[in-house]
């Protein structure tokens, strides 16, 4: 795994060990990804269920000013700090189940919110009616949902549409704006 454009460009990256407890985003995903958002100085950026952290490290690789990294497992956690400070970056990474973490960042706004849970994750109109009554998403943003293929979500959630759906091998990334569906 390995950090594939930007600042730290060819950075190896540590991941957790067996796709139980993670499961790394291929560099296909992650291109189809970061060519779909644009990233700037300005850019925040939410990466709710870390992991290893790539997709987080990949923004900050491509310029975004604000990254949070959240997962709820411990080893996670200190791969993501690993992965810091390879590139000998600084960042807020806490290690919280996503409902705390949405809590904790009450106030806050991001331009993109990327969620990628656990396979056997199924609460996704929680997680969205959370993220929109805690008011996350800033009025031009974006949520980002990588979810299996097969995995079936609505169009709409509570302040929030589909606007794109690409497929990528067994996985698919759902694009969410913020308002209502146009």
């Amino acid at each position: 795994m390995r950090i594939i454009a930007g600042k730290y460009k060819r950075t190896p990256i540590r991941t957790l060990e067996g796709d139980d407890v993670t499961r790394p985003t291929r560099d296909m995903v992650k291109e189809a990804l970061f060519s779909t958002i644009s990233i700037d100085e300005d850019t925040s950026f939410l990466d709710l269920f870390s992991g290893s952290g790539s997709i987080g490290l990949e923004a900050i690789s491509r310029g975004a000013k604000t990254v949070v990294f959240n997962d709820s497992n411990r080893d996670a956690m200190r791969i993501i700090e690993s992965n810091l400070q390879k590139v000998n970056e600084r960042r807020e990474v806490f290690r919280l189940d996503y409902e705390e973490c949405i809590r904790k960042l009450d106030g806050r706004t991001f331009d993109y919110i990327y969620c990628d849970p656990p396979y056997r994750f199924d609460d996704h109109q929680k997680l969205f009616s959370l993220i929109e009554e805690h008011s996350l998403l800033n009025e031009d943003g974006v949520l980002i949902m990588e979810v299996r293929k097969d995995t079936d979500l609505a169009e709409n959630y509570p302040g929030v549409y589909l606007y794109k759906e690409k497929r990528y091998g067994i996985n698919k990334l759902l694009y969410y704006r913020k308002g209502d569906s146009k």
